[in-house]
């Protein structure tokens, strides 16, 4: 994966997706998270396949993969808006250890505002699934 970084640093969009592809394809979360990063970001973006990754590395327990996937059904991007779906994810990127406080920060206040666009009952549902959430390594 840090060939990956290389690569996209220097500016080699398609090494940076292939390595990161080959790394991903193998269950890697951070590679599936950086892979999702760099096809969101590409030109032309790839959403849809990006989302898919941002799940995979989620699913995987990877925090910045929970907290790109709350921001996509924050945001409606791929999909319609699912603030439940949201504020679930960013509950649970919000618990992670591997969070810089920066992040941690951006964290909170994506959940602050997700949290205004919900209706008591569906706080308290994102709130369960989020403490009945555990990672599932695809190894």
């Amino acid at each position: 994966v840090d060939d990956a970084e290389a690569a996209y640093r220097r500016g080699d969009i398609g090494k940076a997706i292939a390595i990161a592809t080959d790394a991903a394809q193998r269950s890697d979360p951070r590679a599936q998270a950086l892979l999702a990063f760099y096809l969101y970001t590409k030109v032309p973006p790839a959403p849809v396949e990006a989302m898919a990754w941002w799940r995979r590395a989620a699913e995987q327990g990877h925090a910045e993969g929970q907290f790109m996937l709350a921001t996509q059904y924050f945001y409606g991007v791929v999909t319609p808006a699912d603030y439940a779906a949201a504020y679930k994810w960013a509950l649970i990127a919000g618990r992670s250890a591997q969070l810089s406080e920066t992040a941690r920060n951006e964290v909170l206040k994506l959940t602050a505002e997700i949290r205004m666009k919900l209706a008591p009952d569906q706080i308290k549902m994102a709130q369960e699934e989020a403490v009945a959430f555990h990672p599932r390594p695809e190894r």
